[in-house]
């Protein structure tokens, strides 16, 4: 029995802010390093009824009508997300009530870090292939956006989305191969108890990609490598945590993977880092254009967390499953709304956020 990914869907806000916008407020950034080193031109801005719910459940919406299963018939449903809304509450169920699936399914959120969404996606296939449950629905969402401070030099590239896998037996369109993962307590960036805004637990310099995303990426990779018994010219696609533009060609690199090997997955250069959702958007952005039995190595990374290898095998059954998608392209660069630095932090609450948010105002 082969398990895997049957559908996928991507959610990722219309509104947008070019990197110059921010700079031109707190000067505090090179628009040099930003566009040519970081490969940032805009980053992805969360209207005031965004958040990590809202984005998961409309990526999990579009994964059902693209799977034409129904909507009630999932088994188990793990949201893997860095910043969630609600502490306490479960996320994950508020998305079971949202989309409207049954009662009776698992339900969990999966919440600490950028890799978040790759450690549900582990879970997922762990329970498809124990045959504990099937159609089980892996959503990826993060809003780095609202939980970076003003004028903290990571903002040009903080951004939101989402993206959504269901995961079973029937009618793959990517068999997963493999999975492995490699964690250490790596000082990298950090959210404490009662705080809004995400911190670096270190300089943000070249130690902390190379000491954090590149080494633990790289390590995850080779422990599957020898899992599998394979190499990097066996995979025709890479797919690596996008923190910008450039960091997925800093792992890919360090893997010995080509620039056109990694270039099909990159869209954090026009939506910011998506956080745990970041290796989810850019597998579904591969699928859209894979042929069947090409082999797709994906591995999410996590600060403080360490990281997560996934390997896949497309199958023949993906060139159907297109017939009937939007592409995750078009879902990225269609109905885009660009605003000035005002209106964004407006509408992510950075300087005023209440208690509970209705609209912008109130």
């Amino acid at each position: 029995m082969k398990y895997g990914i049957v559908s996928y869907g991507v959610k990722v806000p219309v509104r947008r802010i070019e990197v110059e916008k921010v700079v031109e407020v707190w000067k505090n950034n090179d628009l040099n390093i930003l566009k040519n080193l970081l490969n940032m031109d805009e980053r992805a801005v969360l209207n005031s009824d965004e958040d990590v719910i809202t984005l998961g459940t409309e990526s999990a919406i579009k994964c059902i009508e693209n799977s034409g299963i129904r909507n009630n018939d999932l088994d188990a449903i793990y949201l893997g997300t860095s910043t969630n809304p609600d502490l306490s509450k479960s996320s994950a169920a508020t998305i079971l009530e949202m989309i409207g699936n049954n009662h009776y399914a698992m339900c969990s959120d999966i919440q600490f870090s950028g890799k978040s969404g790759t450690s549900a996606l582990q879970i997922g296939y762990s329970l498809a292939k124990s045959e504990l449950a099937n159609n089980i629905m892996i959503i990826g969402s993060d809003a780095m956006n609202r939980h970076i401070p003003p004028g903290d030099q990571r903002e040009p590239y903080a951004g939101a989305g989402a993206a959504s896998l269901l995961i079973g037996r029937e009618n793959l369109i990517a068999e997963i191969e493999g999975i492995a993962s490699y964690t250490s307590d790596f000082p990298d960036d950090i959210r404490p108890e009662d705080e809004r805004y995400v911190r670096s637990g270190m300089p943000l310099n070249r130690d902390k990609i190379s000491y954090g995303l590149v080494k633990h990426s790289v390590k995850a990779a080779k422990k599957l490598f020898n899992r599998e018994h394979t190499t990097v010219s066996d995979y025709k696609y890479g797919v690596f945590q996008q923190i910008s533009g450039a960091s997925a060609y800093a792992v890919g690199n360090a893997l010995g993977f080509k620039k056109s090997q990694i270039t099909p997955s990159i869209f954090a250069n026009k939506i910011g880092d998506t956080g745990a959702a970041s290796p989810l958007i850019g597998l579904a952005k591969v699928l859209d254009v894979a042929e069947p039995n090409d082999k797709i190595l994906v591995v999410g990374y996590g600060g403080g967390a360490g990281a997560d290898a996934i390997s896949l095998k497309v199958t023949d059954y993906i060139k159907e499953f297109r017939k009937k998608i939007k592409s995750v392209e078009s879902e990225i660069n269609s109905d885009i709304i660009r605003v000035d630095y005002a209106n964004a932090i407006k509408y992510e609450y950075k300087y005023i956020r209440p208690e509970v948010s209705f609209n912008t105002y109130l």
